[in-house]
C-alpha cells in the first residue's frame, strides 16, 4: 500500500463515520437539544436502578440507547474517544422493547460499548491500523454474544493506540484520545477510549482488554473501575481468523480478540471489564459465569474452562486479611501514589480488615521477563503489523528501538547502563535467543510459585498496591516511561486477577512534594517531570486476589470501596 493510498483509505473511512454522525445527532436531536433533561436522569442512574427500570417498564430500551447515544455523541466530541457508533442499535432496542416482560433478560435494554480490538459483527476491528479498515467481522465475540443473549445493546466501538502496546492512546486512523481533565495528558490505554467514555458518564459498561494493564492503567488515568479477570476465565486460546495463507499479523482469538501477536511464552491478553463501580463489574461477571439456557457463553466458546461463579468465596467468614505494597525499590512512586495508597491502609484498617505489609519480587531481571514473555519474537510480528503504516507517537520509541540491528541493541545497551534504569532492560529483553523459550516459561513459573508460596505464608485474601508509578503521563512522555506500569504488568506476568479503585486527586501538596522525588537515573527524572502539572488527575489503587478467586476480589474491592469512601468523609 502506498502512502497516497493508505491517506487515501483513512479519508474515506473518516469521512464515511463523519457522515453517519451527522444522520445519528439529526436523529436524536429533539427540540434542538441532544440531552435532554429525561436522558440525562436516564445516564446518571447507577446499573442496578437502570437494570431495574428497564426490566419493569419505566424506562424502555430505546430510550436508554437514545440517551447513552446522545451523551456518548457529546463525550467523544470533547474527548474523541469513539470510533464508530452502531447504528443499527436502534433496531435491537426496538426488539427489545417489543418482548413482554417475562422474556427480558437480565441486562435487557442495558447499552454497552466494545473496545475497537473486539469483534462485533459488522465493524472493523483495527488496531489503530489502516490495513484493518473495511474488513469487518463476520461475527460477534463470544463474550459479547453472550451480553446481547443477556439483552444487552452495543452501541458504540472505541478507541485505542496503534497496535494497543502503549499506555497512550493515539494512532494515525482514528486519532488522539485525550484525558478527561487535561487534553496534554494520556488516558491510558489500551482501553483508553473505553474508559474515557465510561468515565465520563458516556457508556455504563465497557469491554476492553488487558495484557500488561490495558484495561486497569486507563481506568485508573481516567477515574472509573477497571478490572482484569484471571486468563482463562472469561476466554482461552487463541486461532487465526480466516483470511490470506501466511497472515502472522491481526490474529483474534477464540474470544474475538485482535492482536498483533498470533501468540506469547506464557502471558495471554484477557477481556477486561470497565464500569462506575466494582459492582456492576461483579454484577456482569456473574451473570456471564452463571450459564441460562439462551445465554451460554461455555456454550459458545467450547474452549472455555466452565468456572462458574461461586457465591461461597464471597464471604471469608471473617474481616479481610489485606497485604500491602507501597512501591517497588526498582520503580519508586511519585508522592501523591503513595499517600493515596497509605490512607487506604488505613481507612482498611479502621474498617476493621487486618493489614500486613508484602513484598513482590520486582528488578530487572522480572521487568525483563515480563517483556520477553510478552514480545518473545523480539518485536518481529508487531515490525510486520506496523509496515506500510504511519506510525504513531505512542509506540514511537518502541518501533525505533525493535529496528535497530542485534549488536546495536547490546551496545546500547552497554552504553545506557550506567545512566539509564529501564532502557537496558528493555534492550536485553529484546536480544534474547528464541531458542530460550523453555527457559522463559520455567523462569515464569518459578516466579509465579514464589509468589504463590510468599502469598499463602501470609496467609492473605486480598493485595493492595499502586496501579503506576505517577499520575497520567503527558502524550510526548508515554512512550519512554511504559515501566511505571510495571504495579500492573506483574499481575499478567502472574496471571492474578486484579482491579482498580479511584481513591483521590493530585493535590498541592503532592505537587511540591515532588522535589524529594527520587532521581538517580534519567528515567526516573523523566517520571518527575511528566508529574509536574498533574493538580487534580485522579489517583487509585489495585485490589489482587489469587487465581480464579474474582468473586473474593469483587467483593472485597466492593468493602474497600466501602472503606475508602467513609474516610474520606470524615476527613
Amino acid at each position: 500500500m502506498s502512502l497516497s493510498e493508505y491517506y487515501e483509505r483513512v479519508r474515506r473511512r473518516l469521512d464515511l463515520e463523519r457522515h453517519r454522525r451527522q444522520l445519528l445527532t439529526q436523529q436524536l436531536t429533539a427540540g434542538g437539544q441532544l440531552m435532554t433533561v429525561r436522558r440525562q436522569l436516564i445516564v446518571e442512574l447507577p446499573l442496578a436502578q437502570l437494570i431495574e427500570q428497564l426490566q419493569s417498564g419505566k424506562i424502555t430500551a430505546t430510550e436508554a440507547l437514545r440517551a447513552y447515544q446522545a451523551k456518548a455523541l457529546e463525550v467523544t466530541q470533547l474527548y474523541n474517544c469513539v470510533t464508530e457508533f452502531v447504528l443499527n442499535a436502534d433496531e435491537r432496542a426496538a426488539a427489545l422493547d417489543a418482548l413482554p416482560e417475562s422474556k427480558r433478560g437480565p441486562l435487557h435494554g442495558v447499552p454497552i460499548s466494545v473496545k475497537d480490538s473486539i469483534d462485533l459483527e459488522g465493524f472493523d476491528s483495527t488496531l489503530g491500523l489502516a490495513k484493518y479498515l473495511d474488513r469487518p467481522a463476520a461475527s460477534n465475540a463470544p463474550l459479547v454474544q453472550t451480553l446481547i443473549d443477556l439483552g444487552a445493546v452495543p452501541f458504540c466501538k472505541t478507541n485505542v493506540p496503534q497496535t494497543m502496546l502503549s499506555f497512550g492512546c493515539s494512532n494515525p486512523v482514528w486519532g488522539v484520545t485525550t484525558n478527561i481533565r487535561d487534553p496534554a495528558r494520556v488516558p491510558g490505554g489500551s482501553s483508553g477510549g473505553e474508559a474515557v467514555l465510561v468515565a465520563a458518564g458516556g457508556s455504563p459498561l465497557g469491554l476492553g482488554s488487558d495484557i500488561g494493564g490495558s484495561a486497569r492503567v486507563p481506568a485508573l488515568f481516567s477515574g472509573c473501575c477497571g478490572f482484569k479477570p484471571t486468563c482463562g476465565r472469561v476466554r482461552y486460546r487463541g486461532r487465526e481468523r480466516a483470511g490470506r495463507v501466511g497472515c502472522t499479523y491481526g490474529r483474534v482469538s477464540s474470544s474475538g480478540l485482535r492482536s498483533v501477536m498470533p501468540a506469547t511464552t506464557g502471558i495471554r491478553a484477557t477481556v477486561g471489564f470497565l464500569a462506575r463501580e466494582p459492582s456492576d463489574v461483579r454484577r456482569v461477571l456473574r451473570l456471564i459465569t452463571t450459564p441460562l439456557p439462551g445465554a451460554d457463553m461455555y456454550r459458545l466458546d467450547p474452549l472455555l474452562p466452565r468456572v462458574l461463579w461461586n457465591e461461597s468465596l464471597e464471604s471469608a467468614g471473617r474481616p479481610w486479611r489485606v497485604g500491602y505494597l507501597s512501591e517497588l525499590p526498582f520503580c519508586p512512586v511519585t508522592p501523591g501514589v503513595r499517600r493515596v495508597l497509605t490512607e487506604t491502609v488505613s481507612a482498611l484498617e479502621a474498617a476493621g480488615m487486618e493489614l500486613v505489609p508484602f513484598q513482590l519480587d520486582c528488578g530487572p531481571a522480572e521487568a525483563q521477563l515480563f517483556m520477553e514473555t510478552v514480545q518473545p519474537d523480539n518485536g518481529a510480528h508487531l515490525l510486520r503489523a506496523v509496515a506500510d503504516e504511519e506510525v504513531d507517537v505512542c509506540i514511537g520509541t518502541l518501533i525505533t528501538l525493535l529496528k535497530l540491528p542485534h549488536w546495536l541493541r547490546r551496545l546500547l545497551r552497554w552504553a545506557t547502563d550506567r545512566h539509564f534504569r529501564y532502557l537496558p532492560t528493555r534492550l536485553r529483553a529484546w536480544t534474547a535467543d528464541p531458542e530460550q523459550a523453555v527457559v522463559l516459561r520455567a523462569a515464569r513459573d518459578q516466579y509465579v510459585q514464589r509468589t504463590v508460596t510468599r502469598w499463602r505464608a501470609a496467609r492473605l485474601d486480598l493485595l493492595l498496591l499502586p496501579g503506576f508509578a505517577c499520575p497520567p503521563l503527558p502524550h510526548d512522555k508515554v512512550a519512554e516511561l511504559i515501566m511505571g506500569g510495571l504495579y500492573t504488568m506483574l499481575m499478567n506476568l502472574l496471571n492474578f486477577p486484579a482491579g482498580i479503585l479511584t481513591v483521590d486527586r493530585e493535590t498541592e501538596e503532592d505537587q511540591a512534594a515532588l522535589e524529594h522525588y527520587p532521581t538517580p537515573s534519567v528515567e526516573l527524572q523523566w517520571f518527575k517531570e511528566a508529574s509536574r502539572g498533574a493538580l487534580g488527575q485522579p489517583l487509585g489503587v489495585q485490589v489482587v486476589a489469587l487465581p480464579w478467586m474474582e468473586e473474593q476480589l469483587l467483593a472485597g474491592m466492593c468493602d474497600i470501596e466501602r472503606a475508602i469512601e467513609k474516610h474520606y468523609r470524615k476527613t
